[in-house]
């Protein structure tokens, strides 16, 4: 398996991967999981910079991270005009925040259901702190939701620390989960 940047011909199949791994999360952001498709297909197709692919024979895992603010709330505007791109790119913001000076924000790390618990998730997310660390990222940061075990375990097994629990009805009314981990790693 090899993990490299994300290129345009990826980019279907890692939505598609996306999808399969967020459909609760993304139907409560868009209200439409087909809406959610095809604007991620838009936005990665335009917006690659920290994406990772894990590939065999094809694209089995997907990840993403940030340094900075990404694009999303100008893109969302532009595709669901202002109000509904506004309060669509507020509820990205509160999974994948924007990152301090010298953090990182790891957005997502996904696989294909075929392909879990075979080391996808661990190269991917070994492939962002390295990218992180040549940087010069001081620390990495993610939501996980508490039922997220596999999550969970992946990013212990890393080092990361649950730094604090968020417990609120924003969260389940949006994501369908209320409480989610912050969990950090010290790089």
């Amino acid at each position: 398996m090899r993990v490299r940047e994300l290129e345009k011909s990826d980019v279907r199949d890692a939505v598609r991967i996306l999808v399969l791994s967020f459909d609760r999360e993304l139907n409560g952001i868009f209200n439409d999981v087909e809406l959610a498709r095809e604007l991620l297909f838009k936005f990665f197709s335009d917006y690659s910079e920290n994406c990772f692919v894990a590939e065999g024979e094809r694209v089995v895992g997907f990840a993403s991270y940030s340094t900075r603010k990404m694009p999303v709330s100008k893109f969302l505007r532009r595709e669901l005009g202002f109000v509904k791109g506004i309060k669509t790119s507020l509820l990205i913001d509160y999974l994948c925040p924007k990152p301090k000076k010298g953090e990182g924000t790891i957005n997502f790390i996904v696989v294909s259901p075929l392909r879990r618990n075979s080391g996808v998730g661990s190269t991917l997310l070994s492939r962002i702190i390295e990218d992180a660390r040549e940087k010069g990222v001081r620390s990495l940061k993610s939501y996980v939701s508490v039922e997220n075990d596999a999550g969970i375990g992946l990013f212990t097994k890393f080092g990361f620390e649950i730094e604090k629990m968020l417990d609120n009805s924003f969260a389940e009314k949006n994501f369908g989960q209320r409480q989610w981990y912050l969990m950090r790693l010290e790089l």
